[in-house]
């Protein structure tokens, strides 16, 4: 996998320097699983997420397993970057293709997500390290796999502390 996070972590906290405690946690997780990143990689691991914001809404998705709306997202492929996979995880949950809304490939916004053990996977407790990219969709290119809806920012932080940290940076930045 072609990714560093160091390598565009100075730029990020150039432009969240209040996150510095995420990226630090982030950096840390990650250094415990070394070059092992995949799905299968525990304490923790890589996932990509979008956020299609719609007017003074995101774009979300119901999320099968843990019953609630959330942003559009997953795990990371094997051979697969961490752009690459938002981009897919795009496609597949929301039937959008979309583009970056950004001008760089530097994440919009990173966090650290704990995630309990999951008896019926067999997985541990561990952590998503989750790249969210901020995008707009240029084409419908199928159905969505999973039930979709506009949540108004300004609701988001009720459903979780992350994405209430989130909403206020997009209603900052939008």
């Amino acid at each position: 996998m072609a990714f560093d996070l160091e390598s565009f972590g100075d730029i990020y906290l150039a432009r969240h320097p209040s996150e510095r405690e995420t990226i630090a946690r982030s950096l840390d997780q990650l250094g415990l699983v070394g070059d092992r990143l995949a799905r299968s990689s525990f304490p923790a691991h890589i996932t990509a997420s979008v956020l299609i914001p719609q007017a003074r809404s995101l774009l979300a998705i119901w999320h099968p397993l843990l019953q609630a709306w959330i942003q559009p997202g997953g795990h990371v492929d094997p051979g697969e970057t961490v752009l690459e996979a938002a981009l897919r995880e795009a496609r597949e949950e929301t039937g959008f293709a979309c583009e970056l809304m950004q001008d760089d490939e530097v994440p919009y916004d990173i966090d650290c997500l704990f995630v309990p053990a999951n008896p019926k996977k067999g997985e541990p407790e561990h952590w998503h390290v989750d790249f969210r990219y901020l995008m707009r969709p240029v084409a419908a290119v199928g159905e969505p796999e999973l039930p979709t809806a506009c949540i108004p920012l300004n609701q988001l932080g009720a459903m979780s502390p992350s994405l209430a940290r989130l909403a206020d940076k997009m209603l900052a930045g939008l």
